[in-house]
Formats: structure tokens, sequence, C-alpha cells
């Protein structure tokens, strides 16, 4: 697939044949997760490390450590600061992270991975479509410029049908928001129209 320049595709890879294959096929970016069946844990370095070794595109990398929900206490954020430290002694471009507490992002465990995380660049992933309060959080966010990618359907299973809400995101968060849902080569031109956006996400998005 080839893409037009004002918009770029990052592609959910599981694999070393998947990393190769999305950039083969026009990806601009590769996330790396592990255990798609919980929507996304983090995966093994030696795994990052032969991604890096023979792809050329950036890579941002997954840091979840639980299968189900996306609270963390202090014994998970010690897992995820800890792959976190891991991860950064390879090249990899960035991390892809989402706390929640309460039904609203977790300013206190965030901040920890972001100090963490410090000087690789954040993608805060779909957790943010579950909080109660996505204005305020956003605002939140927005005093971070580490953070410079929120991951959003717009609280849809399709980001066709959440469109009017990711538009709404883009016009309160100061980096860039990045569409997913769905997401496939057939529907990214008509949906890019819509939204206007310089980053779209999918594991089939090439």
């Amino acid at each position: 697939m080839t893409t037009p320049l004002d918009f770029h595709c990052e592609s959910c890879v599981v694999s070393l044949e998947q990393a190769l294959e999305a950039q083969h096929r026009g990806a601009h970016r590769l996330e790396l997760c592990a255990r798609l069946e919980t929507e996304g844990m983090t995966p093994d370095i030696s795994l990052a490390v032969e991604i890096l070794d023979q792809v050329s595109i950036p890579l941002r990398v997954m840091i979840r450590a639980t299968e189900t929900g996306y609270e963390a206490d202090d014994l998970v954020l010690q897992k995820m600061i800890a792959s976190i430290q891991q991860f950064k002694q390879i090249p990899i471009e960035g991390i892809v992270i989402g706390l929640l507490k309460n039904q609203r992002v977790d300013p206190k465990g965030m901040m920890l991975l972001i100090e963490a995380a410090f000087p690789l660049k954040i993608t805060l992933h779909k957790a943010i479509d579950l909080s109660v309060d996505v204005d305020a959080d956003i605002r939140w966010l927005n005093r971070f410029t580490q953070v410079d990618t929120i991951l959003t359907s717009g609280g849809a299973i399709r980001a066709a049908d959440g469109v009017q809400e990711i538009l709404r995101m883009k016009s309160l968060f100061e980096g860039q928001i990045m569409a997913a849902g769905k997401i496939t080569p057939d529907v990214l031109p008509s949906l890019h129209t819509q939204l206007g956006l310089q980053w779209y996400h999918g594991r089939a998005i090439v």
C-alpha cells in the first residue's frame, strides 16, 4: 500500500514476520506488543531487538503488566518501570502506556511511568476511551510534551463510528491524536477525509 504523504500509518505487530510485512507494505512506524487477546501486554525484549535489527522504521513498545483492566498497584507499577528501564537500553522510539484509577487517567501512576521513560516518547493507548472525564484527562496530559500521541477510537469499536469524538479530542490535545479501531486500507482514505489526522493505527492498516 502506498499512502499519501499527508498522513502516516502505525502497524500493531506481535512478531518479526508481521513487522517485516508491515514495513514492506508501507507502515511508517510499528507498535510491538504481546497477547493481543488481552488488548496487548509487554513483549519480550529479545523480539524487539530482533525487529530493530531488521527494520528501518521506528518502533514503539507496549508496556502493560496486567491481563485485564488498566489499574496498577505498587507491584504492577514496579514491574512496568522495570520493563521501561530494560527497553530504554535498546534504540526504540518510545513506549505505549495507559493507567486508569477510578475510571480516570491515574496521574500518580502515569507520572512515575513518564519519569521512568524519559526521554522516550510516549503514546497513551486506548485506556483513555474508558475515562469518565476525557476532557480533564487530556488537559492534564497536555502538561507533558513527552506524551506526544493519544491512541483512540473515540469510544467506539470502529474509528468510523467515533469520528465526532475523535475530532473533539483532536481539538483538545496539543499533541497528535492517532485514530484506531478496525481501520483497513479500504476505509482509511474516507476516514482521513473526515478526520484529517497525521497518524492512523491498526493491526491490518497496511
